[in-house]
Order: structure tokens, then sequence, then C-alpha cells
């Protein structure tokens, strides 16, 4: 209280204008229709400059939570949608029922010669080693190890990562490989050069995963090398890894089934 009186005795003038200026301009537009419509519009002009910013501003700030949201709405949506095509499918890759879990990448890494991810989820999530993560635009990467609420994923972007692919157009086979180089860019070595193979051909999973589910988009033909009777094939990615936020991981219901026989039958 002492404050108080201090500050309004030392600003006792100050006050005292500011509070004749203040009933002068109540006086004024309280006299006069036109200046007291113009300054009630200006006011509501400026209230909706600043209430457009507050809504920005609130929207930034749950932008986290929705996004999380829509993710995990879609990949209860993309699990829904491979139940529905293994009823209605007939081919062998029907058999092949995948479970999508979403999750957020916390960490990620572009330049260096074998980059990793790290999920928000882990063992107590059911995510095991072995699992894959794509996103809506390509493949990412393949789980290697996790905690109880965390995983590390090898990314795509990896000396020791390789992917089984084709060629949507006409399904040839073939693996690619990250060159090492280019966060955007991977390679198909040894390809067949009696293939029919364009600049622009989308590069696809092929069904030979079981890892990944069958036609998950991956790239496009960037370039095309001859060497010796095969090509090597440069690929644009879909996916941009320096920008990964949500991603999907990819569970296999039968992949445990596959390893069982295909071992057996070696065993033989």
């Amino acid at each position: 209280m002492h404050n108080l009186l201090r500050f309004v005795k030392l600003n006792q003038s100050l006050l005292l204008f500011l509070i004749l200026e203040s009933f002068s301009i109540f006086l004024f537009l309280s006299n006069n229709k036109y200046q007291n419509s113009r300054f009630i519009l200006s006011i509501n002009e400026y209230a909706s400059i600043v209430y457009s910013y507050s809504d920005a501003i609130t929207n930034y700030i749950h932008l986290k939570e929705k996004n999380k949201f829509l993710s995990e709405e879609n990949a209860k949506l993309l699990s829904l949608i491979e139940r529905q095509d293994n009823k209605t499918s007939g081919s062998i890759n029907s058999n092949n029922n995948f479970i999508y879990k979403s999750t957020k990448i916390i960490n990620n890494s572009i330049n260096k010669r074998n980059n990793y991810l790290t999920l928000n989820k882990g063992v107590a999530q059911g995510v095991r080693n072995g699992m894959g993560v794509i996103t809506q635009k390509g493949v990412v990467g393949i789980v290697q190890s996790s905690s109880k609420n965390y995983s590390i994923v090898i990314s795509l972007l990896h000396s020791k990562t390789s992917i089984g692919i084709k060629l949507k157009k006409n399904n040839h086979f073939g693996i690619l490989k990250w060159d090492g180089y280019n966060y955007k860019e991977a390679t198909i070595n040894n390809f067949p050069s009696h293939i029919d193979v364009s600049i622009d051909d989308t590069i696809v999973t092929s069904s030979y995963s079981m890892i990944f589910p069958e036609n998950i988009n991956i790239g496009t033909v960037k370039k095309i090398n001859d060497t010796e009777g095969y090509y090597n094939i440069q690929i644009d990615l879909f996916e941009d890894f320096n920008q990964l936020n949500y991603a999907y991981i990819v569970e296999s219901k039968s992949i445990n089934e596959k390893k069982l026989l295909e071992k057996s039958f070696r065993n033989e």
C-alpha cells in the first residue's frame, strides 16, 4: 500500500491528465454518434486481429495433440482396410495380415553412413525387433531393438539396409539400398537390363517381404546406368527423411509361421 501511495504521489500530474483525457473522450463519443460508431468499429477490428492471433497460437499449442490423434486414427484405418482386403482378396498376399501402430519419431539422423531413428513406443506397446516402419509416403526402416517405451530403428539410410522392391508396372523384383550420400536418393544395383524400365517408373515393396506390406510406395526412377548387361538405377525417394515426424510400425501376424515353414523345409 505504501508503494502504491508513493507511486500516485510521484505521478499525480500524469494520472490526473489521463483521467481528464479519458473523461473528455468519453463525453466526445457520447455526444457524437458518428464518432462513437467509428470508434466501436475500430475497436472491433483490432479485437478481431487479437482474437485471430490468439486462436492461431492456441491451435499451434494443440497441433501436436491433433497430429497424434490423426496418426492413431490413420493407423486404425489402415488395419481395418488390411483386414477388409484380406477378406475379399483371393491372392496369395491375402494371407499376410498386417497391424499398424502409430508412433512419433523423436530422434533421427540423415548425415551419417549408418543412420538410426528413435520411436516413442516400445515393448510395452507391443513393438518387437524386426518390425517394419513406414509413413504414408514410403518405407522408413526396421526396428532393431526396443526398451519398455522406446525403440531404435535402422533407417533406410543405412549401409546394411536392403529392401525387396519391384517395378510397379511389371512386377519385376530387385533390391534397394542406400548409396550413402544423398538422403533423398537410393539405388537398385544389378537389375537385369532386359527388363523394361523407364525414367519416372514407380518403385514399391514386393510380396517377398514379410516385414512390409506389398505395394508400399518407395520412389521413382531418376537415372538408369547400363553396366555390362545390368542396370544400376538411381531412385528418388518419396519420403523426405529430413522431415520425419509421425510414422506407422507394421506388425506381420504371419511372419513367424512363414519363417518356421521355410526353416523346416531347408532342414530336410
